[in-house]
């Protein structure tokens, strides 16, 4: 089949998809229309994130997370790298997993955390390697001034890793604005399941579970068309997680709460959905996601929209 490319239509369709707005705007508008309501206040998401800290201080010492943490530095360093001796930004380092293993090889690492919790475990860890080149400064990326904070082109690597910090064209800017050469950028693409999550979903609200939100194409785009040159991977997880039953009924209300549910009058049907399913006073669930990461490299001038240059 041919395509006619010559129509006004089509030419204004291909004008806009090399706009680096609009797929900022593409990205903002898709967070607007999801059924999850994922734009929080920064003082809700640290909220969320103090609740967490417990859950994620146990992934932090786990088998999965040392296998994330040595593939992604191997993977940044199969691309050119180099930690030994770097002065690295990391956004969002909650408990602190990629910060203590770059403290081994960086001359030092700035850790940019809000959740008192997770600053308080990574601080007991940082005292237990007896390491002294991280400085923790415990603010939202949202809420930092680059320049202010002396970050502008300050950094080696910039890296965000599953932050909630990079969620639209202007965190992301500023990220770039602190790196002098490279910039690592990590979200979901697209797929996230949990096996939990899909069977209690129906039995609350009398629906399937709508699809995950949240994706990587949108950031990948708007950084494509703002001309960057870039690395991109995506690949696939999956990991089976137990907990006592409690702590599972309260991290699943928590759950169903950050997708925008009312949990009041579900902790009942939920402690009996896990009561049910769990086995020795744990309970199981099997979550499968689909990630991606971005390495942005070298240090340029990146469009922004026309005429607008950074």
């Amino acid at each position: 089949m041919k395509i006619n490319n010559s129509t006004p239509e089509l030419q204004r369709e291909l004008f806009l998809i090399k706009d680096p707005d609009f797929w900022a705007e593409t990205w903002q508008s898709a967070e607007a229309a999801s059924p999850f309501p994922r734009q929080r206040s920064v003082q809700d998401t640290v909220a969320f994130w103090n609740r967490r800290a417990a859950q994620f201080e146990r992934n932090t010492a786990g088998e999965k997370s040392r296998r994330r943490v040595e593939k992604t530095v191997h993977w940044l360093e199969t691309l050119g790298v180099e930690l030994e001796g770097a002065r690295i930004l990391d956004i969002g380092a909650g408990p602190g997993a990629f910060t203590l293993s770059f403290a081994r090889r960086a001359r030092e690492v700035v850790a940019l955390e809000p959740a008192e919790k997770m600053v308080a475990f990574l601080q007991e860890e940082l005292k237990r390697e007896n390491t002294d080149n991280v400085l923790i400064i415990p603010k939202p990326w949202e809420g930092i001034d680059p320049a202010a904070e002396k970050f502008t082109n300050a950094f080696d690597l910039v890296f965000a890793s599953m932050t909630p910090g990079i969620n639209n064209k202007e965190t992301l800017l500023k990220a770039l604005e602190c790196s002098r050469r490279y910039c690592y950028i990590s979200s979901f693409a697209g797929k996230r399941e949990n096996d939990a999550l899909a069977q209690l979903w129906p039995l609350l609200f009398g629906e399937a579970m709508p699809s995950w939100p949240g994706d990587i194409l949108y950031l990948l785009n708007l950084l494509y068309t703002m001309g960057s040159e870039m690395s991109f991977q995506v690949w696939e997880e999956e990991w089976l997680e137990e907990s006592p039953i409690d702590e599972a009924a309260a991290n699943l209300l928590e759950t169903l709460g950050w997708y925008g549910k009312d949990t009041k009058d579900l902790e009942e049907k939920v402690k009996d959905f896990i009561r049910e399913k769990a086995d020795g006073g744990l309970f199981r669930q099997k979550t499968v996601t689909r990630l991606g990461r971005i390495l942005v490299k070298g240090k340029k001038n990146f469009f922004v929209s026309a005429g607008n240059f950074i």
